[in-house]
């Protein structure tokens, strides 16, 4: 026990040393690589696909394909109306629907031993600069290849469902 003390102070010293360390230094050309991975792996993470309906369709059509689903079915938010009671300028229409398998986010934790975050289950609609709608999600199946175990398989399973509940609605 009395070593407990050293060992802390030794783990602290360890920490502070490393943190000091200098960052490796990037010439322009690395850095403008590193950020453009950066931004590809950003825009993978998201599925953004353009609806085959309109803005109302669309929210009505992934709310019945989210019941057939058998998912539970959340609050259907719409921000647009936050934003605007919010005081902000008036914004294209865009709506957020929750939804998900019921028990996933406690699976998903239970299979992840508590290392992952919850997973959003929400599906956005909204209406883009070229009027055109068009459908948002956190895409679980590429995020699924850099997961391991029984945690990956999980969200390779959510992304094929979401798959299935956006078939025949976005492009």
């Amino acid at each position: 026990m009395k070593a407990l003390p050293f060992l802390f102070a030794a783990l602290v010293y360890a920490g502070s040393a490393g943190a000091q360390t200098p960052a490796p230094q990037l010439t322009q050309e690395q850095a403008q690589q590193l950020m453009a991975r950066q931004m590809q792996v950003m825009a993978a993470t998201f599925d953004y696909r353009h609806s085959r309906l309109g803005f109302d369709e669309t929210v009505t059509a992934l709310g019945a394909a989210i019941a057939r689903q058998g998912w539970k079915p959340g609050p259907i938010h719409d921000a647009q109306a936050a934003m605007a009671k919010s005081g902000a300028a008036a914004g294209k229409r865009m709506k957020v629907l929750e939804a998900c398998p019921a028990g996933f986010n406690d699976q998903l934790a239970k299979a992840s031993q508590g290392k992952l975050p919850p997973h959003p289950c929400r599906f956005t609609v909204f209406e883009g600069q070229d009027g055109k709608t068009y459908v948002m999600r956190l895409n679980s199946a590429f995020i699924a290849k850099g997961i391991e175990g029984e945690a990956g398989k999980m969200m390779s399973f959510i992304g094929a469902d979401e798959d299935a509940i956006l078939k025949g609605i976005v492009e």
